[in-house]
């Protein structure tokens, strides 16, 4: 049982270790983590940056922030959400309500394929009572 629980505990820390540090202030922790995401019923696959918001506070925070650079800056890109106190929201390559996840690259063997850089844009949280 030992051996189950410490096999487990590195498993997840090594999952927490993929996602590197964004943005930070006292009320939220953005990080990211690049995956791959295959779509097998169409034989492609992408590459995306998926978000982890953390809710650092003991309050419940609306968090928005925009997708991509501040000159790619429009409502298609915009994301918000709810988090409750201590909530961790984390983006994946399945489809949720709230996509937190930015493409990065078409997976492809050529060389050409352009790549996004990741950026967040207009970051901001209220606090909701």
């Amino acid at each position: 049982m030992k051996i189950i629980f410490l096999t487990l505990a590195f498993a997840i820390s090594c999952l927490l270790k993929d996602w590197g540090p964004y943005f930070e202030n006292k009320e939220i922790e953005i990080s990211f983590k690049t995956s791959l995401c295959e779509d097998v019923q169409n034989g492609v696959s992408f590459e995306y940056y998926l978000i982890q918001v953390k809710n650092k506070t003991a309050e419940t925070l609306v968090v928005n922030f925009h997708l991509g650079n501040l000159n790619e800056k429009s409502e298609e890109n915009k994301i918000v959400f709810v988090l409750k106190p201590g909530e961790i929201k984390s983006g994946s390559c399945d489809y949720q309500a709230t996509q937190l996840r930015l493409f990065k690259s078409k997976n492809s063997t050529k060389k050409s394929s352009a790549l996004t850089n990741f950026n967040l844009n207009s970051i901001s949280t209220i606090e909701v009572h």
